[in-house]
């Protein structure tokens, strides 16, 4: 892999609310078996967080998850990545 295209692979993008992926995003985090449908997870104050986006997937972090009482992290594809996998 050239030097020119590591970069790329790396790149943080915040997305809006606004956009189509914000509210898609939340649902899949939300229908996993940890979280058992609740989009934050709240345990003293802490819920989970959007950390940011890759071109693959959605980075979210939960500093205290309520079931493991420890930090926890979950990535979520992106619909993009799959598309392009496909194509």
């Amino acid at each position: 892999m050239d030097s020119d295209r590591q970069g790329e692979f790396n790149t943080v993008e915040y997305i809006d609310t606004s956009d189509a992926e914000w509210d898609d995003m939340w649902s899949q985090l939300a229908s996993d078996s940890l979280n058992d449908g609740d989009q934050l997870c709240i345990n003293q104050g802490q819920s989970w967080e959007y950390m940011g986006s890759t071109e693959d997937h959605h980075h979210l972090r939960h500093a205290n998850h309520p079931r493991t009482e420890q930090t926890e992290y979950m990535y979520i594809e992106r619909c993009r990545a799959s598309i392009s996998w496909a194509s």
